[in-house]
């Protein structure tokens, strides 16, 4: 019996959580961002609108047209803030979907890699017996071999165009 092949199954099976792990991190740092990002935002507003608050009082009472500027002045510092809070947020999305997919690549690529090393001993090395299912293993694996690489290439080139999508969409939000 071939020892290596449960060993390096093992392995493979390693990768994997050591992968799944790392998603478990992006996420969890995404989360931690956000968080800090809402908890400025609203920090921020309070402060703010408790000064707008203090000042619209003063100004409502002795000169209406100041009040009226002062509002006018308070929409278009929203606006700004909130294009800024959304560019940070279009930030923190392009950088966890760049991460994301380098580990989803990094994933896929130690899965093919792994799997090939385990085809490759169980066809050097076949049980006393097992031959002619090993070739026919061997052959099988190797035309899912051929059809998960045109395949991962597919996939590839629509995860790059959803995010050129993506990008395209989000770059007018920004920019508003």
């Amino acid at each position: 019996m071939n020892t290596q092949v449960p060993e390096q199954i093992v392995a493979a099976q390693k990768v994997g959580g050591e992968v799944l792990y790392g998603f478990f991190n992006t996420a969890f740092e995404v989360y931690e961002k956000l968080v800090a990002l809402n908890l400025q935002a609203a920090k921020a507003s309070i402060l703010e609108n408790e000064a707008v608050v203090a000042e619209a009082a003063a100004l409502s009472t002795k000169d209406p047209q100041s009040f009226f500027e002062l509002q006018s002045r308070q929409s278009q510092a929203t606006t700004k803030k909130a294009q800024a809070y959304w560019q940070h947020l279009n930030e923190i999305a392009t950088e966890t979907r760049s991460q994301l997919l380098a580990s989803s690549e990094k994933l896929a690529s130690e899965y093919v890699r792994e799997t090939r090393v385990i085809i490759d001993n169980l066809a050097k090395n076949p049980q006393a017996g097992n031959e002619a299912i090993t070739a026919f293993w061997s052959k099988g694996f190797g035309a899912m071999w051929d059809a998960a690489n045109a395949l991962h290439g597919q996939a590839r080139a629509a995860a790059k165009e959803a995010v050129n999508v993506m990008d395209r969409a989000g770059k007018p939000v920004a920019r508003a």
